[in-house]
């Protein structure tokens, strides 16, 4: 009997499902337990349940992972067997009781009054529970069925008995002061935009001795599902730890919206699903969230950069998880990606401007940082010429990358698209776009194709004069590239008709808009790329409502296969190139 070398302790509500896609990234050489435990009144008495199945398949020291709940009880395994466990990471874990965000809310006090709680769970109806579970996952990710089905499974007294097991636990003594009698290392996993546990109460926990910090920016509290390449990771021990932080808090901007008429709202954009079966999705995990663009090199290889300014080069496999490398760091935010040849990119960094990559030093040299003498906001895609000469954009001039909706709910047309020239000159080739964003180029670049994403279409520019390749788009286009007759378009989201009504209503409404908060504002999330010939025929419309992926911002082929990039998730996706057919819109 093999013995296990990590084990994993799901959360409040959970199962093992919550593991499934850190299972399938972990090595074969790692043996994993992964226990589920179901309606535990007492904290240190799961723990106990822990330690017999961990002598049960053998006495080796073991790391323990544990997710929300689940770290409770890693935690009270450190504390009482100590001699099993040689490591401890905790994952999304409350503090102290006060932390726990969603424990004192309305729905969670009335579930706990012994009649009308076990009246209403009886007919909770799954949509229901979905969205109270909208909070246990990132902004931008959708809630996966298992958790709704592993939810639905619980009778109201298992889930009260593990909630009100929390609060006990943490009553007694703080997570804090239970990790400072440990005597074996704790890594603590915590995402900067968890609605469900404080992050500044686990910024505490992970900074004191004996302990590392893995801060996630953008990360909810469903690290496990949504973050898997990431925490895998750490479990490995390939994860750089950063310093026990929480997330800053940013004002509002101030937006100056402009009236404006977008064309007419398509049908199509009321689809979430295309003619053409868009067919399953293979999500290659990574070790970062945001892969915004993606591009390949002469042997099939994936490059991308995700937001801690990491580049990664990864090579898929049949068989086993992908092999990630990372070959330099910007700095900064890594956006648009251009490959040159296999020892040069290009890289449009939102934060630092472009900048040109040596793939095998790892060396990072900046082109351009100022147009103008102003320093370069917002870069956002790149693409080089046979000539030499080197195409970007810049999204906009007045927002940052956080605050891209903004621009677009503000639609004052500064973005533009330009040229460094072979010399090292800058030159603006045009001006006043509404959020460029995707660019392509024709070899002669007599033909130059930008997605104005703020207005639907891709703008097309031939010898000075300005076009449209394809215009009233059913939803944001955002990044391009090139497939011999072919441009292929990612569409970040559909079109929502309520953002076509504000464009022409008084400005004023849309600044009340942006100053929801972001789950109010979420549009629908779909996966969806489209491709369109020289005259602006669609000719592929894939488009599917999957959980599996959403947002997509890039798409490159590779063989048969489509690969797409996300700025909202943690994984590159690869779907496979449907025969070619001409769609009707």
């Amino acid at each position: 009997m093999s013995r296990p070398n990590v084990v994993l302790l799901h959360g409040l509500g959970g199962s093992p499902a919550t593991w499934t896609r850190v299972i399938d990234l972990l090595d074969d050489s790692v043996d994993t337990l992964v226990p589920h435990l179901v309606g535990g009144a007492s904290i240190p008495d799961d723990a106990l349940t822990v330690a017999r199945l961990i002598r049960q398949n053998g006495t080796t020291p073991v790391t323990v992972v544990g997710h929300s709940r689940g770290g409770l009880v890693a935690t009270a395994l450190a504390e009482q067997f100590g001699s099993l466990v040689e490591r401890v990471i905790l994952i999304a874990t409350p503090a102290t009781v006060a932390s726990r965000l969603t424990a004192s809310s309305i729905s969670e006090r009335v579930l706990r009054l012994p009649l009308l709680g076990s009246a209403i769970w009886s007919v909770l109806p799954p949509a229901r529970l979905r969205r109270g579970l909208g909070t246990a996952f990132a902004p931008s990710t959708r809630v996966p069925q298992f958790a709704v089905d592993d939810l639905a499974a619980r009778t109201l007294r298992e889930f009260v008995d593990e909630s009100n097991a929390i609060d006990h636990y943490l009553d007694d003594a703080t997570l804090g002061d239970r990790l400072a009698t440990v005597s074996c290392p704790v890594d603590v996993v915590y995402g900067l935009a968890d609605h469900r546990v404080d992050p500044g109460a686990m910024a505490i926990s992970a900074s004191g001795p004996g302990r590392t910090a893995y801060p996630l920016a953008h990360e909810g509290h469903g690290a496990p599902w949504s973050s898997a390449g990431a925490v895998t990771a750490v479990i490995r021990g390939d994860a750089t730890p950063g310093a026990p932080i929480t997330a800053p808090h940013r004002p509002a901007p101030r937006l100056r919206p402009r009236r404006w008429s977008p064309m007419p709202y398509p049908s199509r954009a009321r689809e979430t699903e295309s003619a053409t079966p868009m067919g399953s999705l293979q999500r290659v995990e990574l070790p970062g969230r945001g892969p915004e663009d993606v591009r390949v090199d002469s042997v099939g290889r994936i490059l991308t950069g995700v937001e801690d300014g990491r580049i990664l080069r990864v090579t898929t496999h049949a068989d086993r998880p992908a092999t990630i490398e990372t070959i330099a760091n910007t700095g900064g935010r890594p956006l648009g990606i251009a490959v040159v040849d296999d020892d040069t990119l290009l890289v449009c960094d939102s934060e630092r401007g472009l900048l040109q990559i040596d793939v095998d030093r790892g060396e990072v040299t900046v082109l351009v940082a100022e147009i103008d003498g102003v320093p370069v906001n917002f870069a956002s895609n790149v693409v080089r010429a046979p000539s030499g000469r080197i195409y970007f954009t810049t999204s906009t001039r007045r927002f940052g990358l956080e605050d891209y909706l903004a621009d677009l709910l503000e639609h004052s047309g500064t973005g533009r698209l330009v040229v460094r020239e072979t010399d090292g000159s800058i030159r603006t080739v045009v001006d006043g776009l509404d959020f460029a964003n995707g660019v392509a180029v024709d070899d002669d670049e007599s033909w130059i194709a930008v997605a104005e994403s703020g207005s639907f279409r891709l703008g097309l520019h031939r010898n000075g004069a300005g076009d449209a390749l394809i215009d009233n788009l059913p939803g944001f286009p955002d990044n391009i590239s090139v497939d011999g007759d072919l441009v292929w378009i990612s569409i970040a989201n559909p079109r929502d008709r309520r953002f076509d009504a504000l464009a022409s209503l008084p400005g004023v409404l849309r600044q009340l808009i942006y100053a929801l908060p972001e789950k109010l504002r979420e549009g629908t999330n779909t996966t969806w790329v489209m491709a369109v010939d020289r005259d602006g025929h669609v000719v592929h419309d894939l488009q599917s409502s999957t959980a599996d992926y959403s947002m997509v911002t890039s798409v490159v082929r590779r063989g048969s296969q489509l690969i797409l990039g996300s700025i909202a998730e943690s994984a590159l996706g690869v779907i496979d190139l449907p025969a070619r057919t001409e769609e009707t819109r």
